[in-house]
């Protein structure tokens, strides 16, 4: 019976090829999605990880590529081709190391010094391998052997500490920013990194320097018969997993900046309106007033029963302006309210998004009609939390759209995905779908209102909360409430 080693063995362009894939993608999706304009510290040593995964995974291809070229090409342009790629495995090392420096600059702002300790470290093995070379005279494949050891000694295993310890860091940095999520996984690429350090940084080929000639490729094959490029492909799959997730991040500060441009534009419009409708409505009452008192100062000893009149009339017109005052303070009460729901909402989305990266979107329309307290927005946003989670579960969508109407006369919650849908009978009677369309049909009658579900097969979901203002604060009639609770 063939053992794996044998089996990998057979198989080795197959082993490389995945090894060298997993790292070339790892540093595509890094250097797509990274974010030169972010704020976080993230962002700045993310070239370097990037450069890592693509030269590292191009190093890997070379051990397909030249032996298949070596069939047909002379030795000497083989040799120079080895040479390359020896070059290149420092190289993406080098990468390495400096994303690991770049990473902890931030804790040791007095030791920018240690931002030249790759490249010196790089020139140290080059100045090294070219000595062995030419006072050895060993051949060319024990030479590049002994290059890989010491690049991965000098360049690799520091490289992948630093790393480690500086995603780790990073990890603690989001959990302070509420982000637990990404924290778990550069907490997970992190891990990836330590064992890399092991797997890719103490364990070299064998040769005859310490500590190679102890702990190397062949020690694995005897005990475990396990090669190291297989633990070297899961430490891969595990950077490229965890650290794809962690990039995350960047959508995150994004839909922040999004939403903090929202405030600021909604705050400047609400400036602008609260100064111009209290100086048309409110000042020019209040001046009115001033200028009819004025008037019956002076009718006081001419008149004073016209002044008295005047009088009244004064009072009349400070009443009224005192009524326009309370109403703007309930349609500015209102306001609050409602965005408060719709704040509420967005946060829902904007995690939703993060937490399963499909594509969900909210919508608002119409002109806010009713005032919910804070029990209705609870209702609400339970339903929409329900809504998203059943189509994590159960839909397999791509795409979810939720939409926040308001009628007029009612408000309306939709949830929508393009998911695999359901038979219109089981959407009617939320049957196969748990407990969650019961508790989210119990919540819509507290609310006074109704839950519909529309759905085909192949043609996802959509489920549809409407309520009506009944149960709450009705802008119409606002005024005349806030009026009784005033006086």
């Amino acid at each position: 019976m063939s053992t794996l080693t044998e089996i990998l063995e057979v198989n080795w362009i197959i082993l490389y090829f995945v090894y060298g894939l997993v790292f070339f993608t790892t540093g595509l999706v890094t250097g797509l999605l990274w974010r030169r304009q972010s704020n976080l510290e993230l962002a700045r040593p993310l070239p370097w990880l990037a450069a890592f995964g693509i030269a590292h995974g191009l190093n890997e291809w070379g051990y397909i590529f030249i032996p298949l070229q070596a069939l047909y090409l002379d030795d000497i342009v083989v040799r120079l081709m080895i040479i390359t790629h020896l070059l290149l495995l420092a190289a993406s090392f080098f990468f390495l190391f400096q994303f690991g420096v770049e990473l902890l600059l931030p804790l040791l702002p007095r030791l920018r010094w240690l931002r030249v300790l790759p490249g010196t470290m790089l020139l140290l093995w080059a100045v090294a391998v070219f000595v062995r070379g030419a006072i050895t005279q060993e051949s060319l494949n024990l030479l590049v052997a002994i290059g890989d050891s010491w690049s991965r000694y000098f360049l690799a295993l520091p490289g992948a500490l630093l790393s480690s310890f500086g995603l780790y860091r990073q990890a603690q940095h989001m959990r302070l920013m509420e982000l637990d999520r990404i924290a778990a996984y550069l907490t997970g690429a992190a891990i990836a990194f330590l064992l890399y350090a092991l797997v890719g940084g103490l364990i070299v080929p064998a040769t005859p320097i310490f500590p190679a000639n102890l702990l190397n490729y062949d020690l694995l094959d005897r005990t475990i018969q396990i090669p190291a490029p297989v633990f070297r492909s899961i430490c891969g799959l595990a950077m490229a997993f965890f650290i794809t997730r962690s990039l995350e991040v960047f959508q995150v500060e994004t839909d922040r900046r999004i939403a903090q441009m929202e405030r600021e534009r909604i705050l400047t419009v609400d400036r602008e309106r609260i100064g111009r409708e209290l100086h048309d409505g409110i000042v020019q009452n209040i001046y009115a007033a001033g200028l009819g008192l004025e008037e019956a100062h002076h009718l006081v000893a001419e008149d004073p029963p016209e002044a008295q009149q005047q009088i009244q009339c004064v009072m009349n017109a400070l009443n009224s302006t005192i009524q326009d005052i309370r109403r703007y303070i309930f349609d500015l009460q209102v306001a609050e309210q409602n965005r408060a729901l719709e704040t509420i909402l967005e946060n829902l989305v904007r995690d939703f998004r993060v937490e399963t990266l499909l594509d969900v979107r909210l919508e608002v329309r119409g002109k806010r009609c009713c005032w919910l307290d804070s029990e209705r927005v609870t209702h609400v946003t339970q339903i929409a939390r329900e809504a998203l989670s059943n189509v994590v579960q159960h839909s397999a969508a791509t795409r979810v759209t939720v939409t926040l109407s308001y009628l007029g006369h009612a408000t309306q919650l939709t949830v929508a995905d393009n998911g695999k849908g359901m038979s219109p009978n089981h959407a009617n009677d939320g049957r196969g779908q748990g407990q969650g369309i019961a508790n989210m049909r119990s919540r819509a009658l507290l609310l006074g209102g109704d839950l519909g579900l529309e759905s085909e097969p192949g043609r996802g979901v959509c489920l549809q909360l409407t309520f009506p203002c009944g149960n709450s604060e009705h802008l119409e009639h606002a005024p005349t409430e806030v009026q009784e609770a005033w006086d």
